[in-house]
């Protein structure tokens, strides 16, 4: 009989250990494409033109490293490109996989998003306005 009332006891514990969690095991959530691009201000890293990094060719029209961008959770941006300010609104397409740059302006800018990470930010698009696609990549 005491055999038994052990046994009951420890099936009992044993199901109690089982179905009690010390901690929720829910993983946090991802943070969405928002967030991600709002956290703070970018800076320009890197270049690409035609898959060949030209970050330091001295015939690059800009110094990229000057660049910085920063997106604002209201929908507007504001930046510099070598000590000039520039500021207007910004949106992603419905996939989020473009951010349009002040739209219906005549400084609409189109760049598609090819890395978003809480600390990389890769756009490409016609930067220039010279109908060439060029990669900038950006770093907190």
């Amino acid at each position: 009989m005491k055999k038994l009332k052990f046994l009951s006891y420890l099936i009992a514990t044993l199901l109690m250990v089982t179905t009690v969690s010390c901690d929720d095991d829910d993983d946090d959530a991802l943070p969405n494409n928002t967030s991600l691009l709002t956290a703070s201000e970018w800076t320009g890293d890197k270049v690409y033109f035609q898959g060949m990094d030209v970050t330091n060719n001295p015939l690059s029209p800009i110094d990229v490293k000057s660049v910085k961008i920063t997106f604002k959770s209201d929908g507007t941006y504001s930046g510099q490109i070598e000590g000039v300010s520039k500021s207007g609104t910004w949106e992603f397409n419905q996939t989020e996989t473009q951010i349009i740059m002040d739209k219906d302006t005549n400084d609409e800018l189109i760049a598609d998003i090819k890395r978003l990470t809480s600390t990389e930010f890769w756009a490409e698009g016609d930067f220039a306005g010279v109908g060439e696609d060029v990669e900038i990549r950006f770093v907190h």
